[in-house]
């Protein structure tokens, strides 16, 4: 008969015994229990913030015709894609995963990508003209299309061609859904907010970037590296070439649509901007996994991001908005 250490120690993040097993402690990846426990801390709600002073900015023409598309594209590729997230994790990488302790991460992760569907619903129901036009942009805008179809394909490996080397590259790709894909809208969003402009929505926004750069991204990251100690045989040097390939990719696709939503320009933020700011995110995101970056010598063209969006020890409330009187766990406080 195996003891239950013995059973801990076969643990394998894939392919791994399956027992179902669920004990807390002690764990093989106790990484796993770390990030669960800062998920747990950051809990928040959608109910926690205030829309009433955006509600009134969108409909009474605070925002110029321009400014306001921006925000309804941002939101469009925002609501989509939390979607898309949320049966990707459900459908395609938990149910390959046999660690115990990893699947409770996924889980909650889950319930997190279904809170921001959730939360982007409320900003399109609450404050925009016309609802399903912001859900349904996709049909008429051929840009967001061939994005979501993009993502779509990519969310697709799994179930077209499982292996422990796909898995991996799962991995990668969900760095860069994380970490790339969605920053071009939060940018939006903030420098709407810097300006004085739809407070609510951005503080919305800084709760849900808290979970995908403070928890989600941080839990592929300690997934691809505990495969790479577990399944060293995939990590060859095709497979890094076809991982930077994918955050490439990211990277054409992300900036294609960050400019198509500025439309050539609004609030200060231009063509140049908007693909450097997508080039340094994808060397973030890099450095998180332990790569050299895609754009040597890249710095952010948009300094006042990091201050802003920074997910923990914020101090004061840059928007100037009530998001710290919030009594919720975690609350954001605005440096």
């Amino acid at each position: 008969m195996t003891t239950t250490a013995e059973r801990v120690n076969s643990r394998r993040l894939i392919e791994g015994p399956s027992d179902k097993l669920m004990a807390i402690s002690p764990l093989k990846h106790a990484w796993a229990r770390d990030i669960l426990q800062v998920m747990e801390n950051n809990t928040w709600f959608t109910k926690d913030v205030d829309l009433s002073r955006d509600v009134k900015q969108y409909k009474q023409g605070v925002l110029t015709p321009r400014e306001k598309e921006a925000y309804d594209g941002a939101l469009a590729f925002l609501s989509n894609l939390d979607g898309f997230q949320l049966h990707n994790i459900t459908d395609n990488i938990a149910k390959h995963v046999t660690s115990p302790e990893v699947k409770m991460c996924l889980v909650r992760q889950a319930w997190e990508e279904a809170l921001h569907v959730e939360a982007y619903s409320t900003l399109a129901e609450a404050i925009c003209a016309d609802p399903m036009e912001v859900y349904m942009r996709f049909e008429r805008d051929g840009v967001l299309a061939a994005k979501n179809e993009h993502v779509l394909r990519q969310n697709a490996i799994l179930d077209q061609t499982y292996s422990p080397r796909t898995f991996a590259l799962s991995t990668v790709t969900n760095v860069a859904l994380e970490g790339i894909y969605f920053f071009s809208g939060f940018l939006i969003f903030y420098t709407l907010a810097k300006n004085g402009k739809m407070l609510g929505s951005a503080d919305m926004i800084a709760y849900i970037q808290r979970d995908e750069e403070g928890t989600h991204l941080e839990l592929f990251k300690h997934m691809l590296q505990t495969l790479q100690v577990e399944n060293p045989e995939i990590f060859d040097a095709g497979f890094y070439e076809d991982a930077r390939e994918l955050l490439r990719g990211a990277v054409e696709l992300e900036t294609t649509w960050g400019k198509h939503l500025i439309g050539g320009g609004i609030l200060g933020l231009t063509d140049p901007i908007m693909e450097g700011f997508v080039q340094w995110r994808a060397n973030e995101c890099c450095a998180q996994l332990g790569f050299e970056p895609l754009y040597p010598g890249v710095k952010n063209p948009v300094p006042w991001f990091q201050d802003i969006s920074r997910v923990n020890g914020r101090k004061k409330n840059f928007f100037e908005s009530k998001v710290t009187d919030y009594s919720v766990g975690g609350a954001l406080e605005w440096e």
